[in-house]
């Protein structure tokens, strides 16, 4: 297990952030948002690192008891669970809500790592509501999740929320990328449903490697958007034009949201999903997003 934020690459700001939190009174409910790719599972062992520290000065100090059972993965209180490709059932989200009842082995907290938390289903999550809005003193949650979406929204409001930078991604050299995602994210800034739909539709021909990439780009461009108005740097600086006017008219909230979505259309078309369909899918499901209004 790696310990400390130093040998983490890149998101700078959630690193300084986080540090600023753990000098403080750090949230017992942390959940840590973006892709397998960006690092949440590294981002969370960093943490748990740093709570479960018991040396003085920075923590974690990488020489106390604590942090070098962490590095041989053999604390008692560091507790994960791992989605991996599976559903998070009731089952396990009772066991960890029986253990979080019980006090630490070794010294003052307990943490426990919730990898690919947006697995769980439902009754897993309505499981962990109780804990999760009153956990023992000694107890701290950390969830990652690529969908924060799937999460129920009574989750998602009993935690502090992090969102982690994607990794760079390469600018396409193939014009079949990177010009639909420029139409698609001009007619969004002006809610042009079938401009849109036009625009998803320069996308029906490739292969899924091809979509998946073009869902990449263009799903960063979004996220570029997103983060813009707290200065973080444009990952996808072709599109710059676009993500900055897409930050002008649309709320983060729903920026996020529309990520979210896009990352749901990379990983469908992994399976038998056909390309032409995701292409409606992704128009209708963006539009709906952000352009109809909400039910209250």
């Amino acid at each position: 297990m790696m310990l400390g934020f130093d040998t983490l690459p890149g998101n700078d700001a959630l690193k300084a952030s986080l540090r600023t939190a753990l000098d403080r009174r750090f949230p017992q409910a942390v959940l840590l948002s973006g892709s397998e790719e960006s690092g949440t599972y590294a981002f969370a062992q960093a943490i748990a690192a740093a709570l479960l520290c018991t040396g003085s000065g920075a923590h974690p100090c990488g020489v106390c008891d604590s942090c070098r059972k962490l590095a041989h993965n053999a604390h008692p209180d560091l507790i994960c669970v791992e989605a991996g490709n599976a559903e998070i059932k009731v089952e396990q989200a009772r066991s960890i809500r029986d253990e979080a009842a019980i006090l630490p082995n070794d010294g003052s907290r307990k943490v426990f790592i919730l990898h690919g938390a947006d697995h769980m289903n439902a009754s897993a999550q309505n499981a962990l509501l109780k804990v999760l809005e009153e956990p023992p003193r000694y107890v701290f949650f950390l969830l990652t999740a690529a969908q924060p979406s799937l999460l129920l929204q009574t989750i998602r409001s009993r935690c502090t929320i992090y969102q982690l930078a994607p990794q760079p991604v390469p600018l396409p050299d193939d014009p079949a990328l990177l010009e639909p995602a420029r139409e698609f994210l001009r007619a969004l800034a002006k809610a042009d449903e079938y401009g849109m739909l036009l625009a998803a539709n320069g996308y029906a021909k490739l292969n899924k490697a091809a979509f998946r990439q073009a869902m990449d780009v263009l799903g960063t461009a979004v996220r570029d958007a997103a983060l813009t108005p707290i200065g973080t740097a444009l990952l996808v600086p072709a599109l710059a034009t676009e993500s900055c006017a897409l930050a002008r008219v649309l709320s983060t909230e729903k920026l996020l949201a529309v990520y979210d979505h896009l990352v749901l259309l990379s990983h469908r078309i992994e399976g038998n999903a056909s390309t032409p369909l995701q292409c409606a899918v992704l128009a209708a499901g963006v539009y709906s997003l952000c352009c109809l209004p909400r039910e209250t």
